[in-house]
């Protein structure tokens, strides 16, 4: 019996899930960042000028304005999602709900839609790949899995696909099978997403894992449709000191214990709490044990060893 997935669960593994943000790529620094945003909020501002010339924040320079629209704007995204996770709300109505809150109190929402759109910026110029993501993907590919996306994201559409195509990963990923939260209005941790991404790759929870770093949104949200989860954690140091320290083990030992486990118990037994919590940490879910993933691993190439 091999220490792979395949081998200590028996289940045999044909496709892979896969996040995206800190999972295959990383963002880059903020100064790198901000002046895409601010060129992008420029052509926003502008529209609104020519709506709203007499618009409070427009009365303060270029940089203050765009910064204080893209502000408010994920604000209105943050506290929405924070009412209903589950749900991806729609860019227009964001948009709506931030001029609101900025003293526009009855903006029309198909020219929500339109500043909406003028706000994304290049992925490919804002977030870098990891080192070995495009290798590990060569690998995986020629060992013939299939692979898909499963991403929670603000903007999705063209704009998103042409960026995944400028970084390299349409050559992996076909776009029937990405599902993105933007452009199907669902959110992981629901499950529905993840339903989905299975329907797309024609394949079942039995025989797919979920890759990502988020231990509620990749890891629980996977592990309610009983797919086996991999996490990715950014705090990877954190969590092996954790195991080392409170429970006196590797994280080796860890994944051999919890593949052993899900051989023994035949399913993915899916997380008690698969909501995420305000000033919840991770390392608390983890600890707690409401969430346990069945693999964790600290960089990408890793699965080559699982799989």
């Amino acid at each position: 019996m091999t220490d792979s997935i395949s081998g200590l669960t028996n289940r045999r593994i044909h496709c892979l899930l896969f996040d995206l943000g800190n999972t295959l790529w990383q963002r880059t620094s903020y100064d790198q960042i901000a002046p895409l945003e601010f060129a992008a909020d420029q052509h926003a501002i502008h529209l609104l000028r020519q709506a709203y010339p007499s618009f409070s924040i427009l009365k303060e320079n270029d940089e203050e304005s765009a910064l204080v629209l893209r502000r408010t704007l994920l604000t209105q995204f943050a506290l929405t999602i924070e009412k209903d996770p589950l749900t991806e709300p729609e860019g227009a109505t964001m948009v709506q709900q931030a001029l609101k809150a900025l003293g526009v109190p009855e903006a029309d929402l198909a020219f929500c839609q339109t500043i909406f759109g003028t706000m994304p910026i290049k992925l490919a110029q804002a977030r870098v790949l990891f080192e070995d993501a495009l290798a590990t993907l060569d690998e995986l590919q020629q060992r013939r899995f299939q692979f898909g996306v499963v991403t929670n994201r603000y903007w999705g559409g063209k704009s998103f696909h042409e960026d995944m195509r400028t970084m390299g990963l349409l050559k992996y990923f076909d776009l029937d099978t990405v599902m993105a939260s933007a452009d199907l209005h669902i959110r992981k941790p629901n499950p529905a997403i993840f339903q989905l991404a299975l329907q797309a790759c024609n394949t079942t929870s039995e025989t797919s894992i979920m890759i990502g770093d988020s231990l509620v949104s990749d890891v629980a949200g996977a592990q309610q449709l009983g797919i086996v989860a991999v996490w990715k954690p950014y705090n990877y140091a954190e969590i092996a000191s954790y195991l080392a320290e409170n429970e006196g083990i590797s994280v080796a030992d860890y994944n051999r214990a919890q593949l052993l486990l899900l051989r023994e118990q035949g399913i993915v037994a899916p997380s008690s709490d698969y909501l995420r919590r305000d000033g919840v940490t991770y390392l608390e879910h983890f600890s707690k044990k409401h969430i346990r993933p069945q693999l964790i691993i600290n960089h990408l190439s890793e699965l080559l060893e699982w799989v």
